[in-house]
Order: structure tokens, then C-alpha cells, then sequence
């Protein structure tokens, strides 16, 4: 019953690979720090909303995907709040000064990074315009909104940055190892999937493995560029032995984008030869695949013994290019194998 509670309440394996637990005890100390200072500032008491979604906006496991986030929503934000001042100045509050401010909006996000818009920055282009502050004489003041809005802005990205520091070195610990385990069961989630479908246990022709192997070639795309990430943030601290460490398993990262994409080319074709009837050999070979990936665990280090996985090719025309793939996906694996016996 107990074990039944727990993981129904607890959370997810990939969550916790991802430093979920970590994620929420930062929280809690940000935001109640926030909001303890912002009892003690008066001019962000006014605006504790601001001040407290600017530091939810800004945690992040790394310093640098923190002040790289921080710099374009500054940016966005300051040139917003100050267009969309111009336009209430010029045309006062009403339907054509908000749509237009939010548009302008939009476009400064876009032109920073197209693939993201920053909600900060839209929030701050409602807030010039429904929360607009009076000055002494009892009128709407753009100055004195703006003012506000940045400020508040600005403290909760600094109580931000201050806990991304602190806890930076608790989330370096085992950082690309974690993300690298969530790469590896990724990957060999796509092989049993692809297992099921030689065994026909799956329907082919249904294109199902498409937003499955798209989700997964995201997420090992994102796995790698983590580690970049934590790579420059060791460069900057000179930290050369972790350095070389981060570098090998960067390149184990890379292997499992390859294997994850010869993966999607063996569904390829399967879908594109739903008759085609193929040797028990190969079959066996990808669950010795599935069996190597499960052996790995780089939360514990524990290394499992090299396997020789080789496929020969003994098929003409059609079954070559399906042994020629799994042949590929075997020479990963074991590359993967090896780089984690070097660690």
C-alpha cells in the first residue's frame, strides 16, 4: 500500500534524472527569499508579481542558460515597455496602443531569437497598459509604470542568478551522467519499439514510430547541447579535468543521436516494405542490443562487459539494406560500450 502511494505522489524517473527534487528545493528558497526582500523594498512591494515571475522565469540547473536567458528578456522587455510607453503617450490606452504594443513585442522577441518568445517580455507589454502607476498629481505615469515593471523585474533576476550559483555545484554533480541515462533509455525505448515491429507485435504502415522518433531526436538534441553548456561553464572555471571527462561523454551523446537515427531509418523501412519477411538473426541482434543498452547505468557507474555485436551480411538487394543498418546500430553501441569503459 505504501509503495503504491509513493508512486502514485512521488515523481517520475525522468524527473528525477532531469534534478527535479533539486529544482524544487531552489524554488522554494527563491521565491521565499524574494518574497521576504520584497517585504523590505518598497518599491518592489508594490509589485511582488513581477518580482516573483522574474525569479520562476530564471532558475535554471546552469549559470550560463540562466544569464543567456536573463540578457535577451531584459532585452526584449526594455524595448518593449518602451515602445508600448511611447504609444500610450501618443495615443493613451485603447484597442490600438495594446495590440500594437503586444505586436512590437513580438516582433523585438523574434528579432532576438525567432524560435522563442519571451513571456516575460509579454507580460511586461500587458502590464505597461493595465497597470499603469499614478504620479503625485493623481495621473497615469508611464515613467513611474515602467520604473516599477523593470526594477521588480530586475531584483527577481537577481535573486535568480544567486541560486543558480549556489546550487550550480550540487547540479554538476552527476549533471551530463543523469541526462546521458535519460539518452540512453530514450534510445533503447526506440529499439524495442522497433523490435516489436520485426516481431510484428506492432502494425506497419501506420507511421507510428514518426512522433515517437521526432520527440526523441529533440530531446537527445537538447541532451547534447546540455553538456555544451556545462563544457563552457567548466572552461570558464578552468576546471581542465572535467573538461576531458564531459568530453568523452559528450561523444556518447552524439553516438546515441546516431544510433536513434539509424533506428528511425530501419522503421523507415519497414513501413516502406510492410510484406518483407526478415531473418530471425537480425531479430536476435536487436535484442542483444535492448540487452546491452539495459546493462547501462551512468547514475552508478556501472560499466557492463563489451559485447561483440556484428551482423553478417549474407542478404541481397532489399534484406542488405536492413542488416546494413543493424550492423551500424551494433558498431554504436559497442563505441558507446567502450567510451564508458575509459571513463
Amino acid at each position: 500500500m505504501n509503495h503504491r502511494i509513493s508512486k502514485t505522489l512521488g515523481l517520475g524517473q525522468e524527473a528525477y534524472l532531469f534534478d527535479s527534487p533539486l529544482y524544487l528545493t531552489k524554488s522554494l528558497l527563491a521565491v521565499a527569499t524574494g518574497y521576504i526582500i520584497g517585504k523590505y523594498v518598497p518599491i518592489a512591494n508594490l509589485d511582488m508579481m513581477s518580482l516573483l515571475l522574474g525569479i520562476m522565469y530564471n532558475l535554471e540547473p546552469l549559470n550560463r542558460l540562466g544569464i543567456r536567458r536573463v540578457v535577451s528578456q531584459i532585452l526584449a522587455s526594455v524595448i518593449g515597455a518602451a515602445a508600448i510607453g511611447i504609444l500610450i503617450l501618443a495615443f493613451g490606452v485603447s484597442v490600438f496602443s495594446v495590440s500594437i504594443g503586444v505586436v512590437l513585442t513580438l516582433y523585438v522577441c523574434l528579432k532576438i531569437n525567432w524560435r522563442v518568445v519571451s513571456p516575460v517580455a509579454i507580460f511586461t507589454s500587458i502590464y505597461m497598459t493595465q497597470y499603469l502607476q499614478l504620479n503625485e498629481a493623481g495621473l497615469p505615469s508611464i515613467w513611474l509604470t515602467f520604473r516599477l515593471r523593470i526594477i521588480s523585474l530586475c531584483l527577481g533576476i537577481a535573486i535568480a542568478l544567486f541560486y543558480n550559483y549556489i546550487f550550480s555545484n550540487l547540479y554538476y554533480k552527476k549533471f551530463a551522467e543523469k541526462r546521458l541515462q535519460y539518452a540512453n533509455e530514450q534510445v533503447l525505448n526506440g529499439v524495442k519499439y522497433t523490435t516489436q515491429v520485426f516481431q510484428c507485435i506492432l502494425p506497419r504502415g501506420k507511421r507510428g514510430y514518426i512522433q515517437l522518433f521526432s520527440q526523441q531526436m529533440n530531446d537527445l538534441d537538447r541532451i547534447y547541447s546540455n553538456i555544451e553548456s556545462l563544457k563552457t561553464e567548466f572552461s570558464f572555471l578552468k576546471k581542465e579535468s572535467k573538461l576531458v571527462e564531459l568530453k568523452k561523454l559528450q561523444d556518447i551523446a552524439e553516438l546515441y543521436r546516431d544510433i536513434n537515427h539509424l533506428t528511425y531509418d530501419l522503421n523507415f523501412l519497414l513501413e516502406s516494405t510492410p510484406d518483407v519477411k526478415l531473418d530471425k538473426e537480425l531479430e536476435l541482434l536487436l535484442e542483444e542490443v535492448i540487452v546491452v543498452l539495459e546493462s547501462i547505468d551512468y547514475t552508478h557507474s556501472i560499466v557492463p562487459p563489451l559485447h561483440e555485436l556484428k551482423v553478417e551480411k549474407h542478404y541481397l538487394d532489399l534484406g542488405d539494406s536492413f542488416a546494413e543498418r543493424i550492423n551500424k546500430i551494433c558498431e554504436k553501441v559497442n563505441l558507446v560500450v567502450e567510451k564508458l569503459q575509459d571513463l
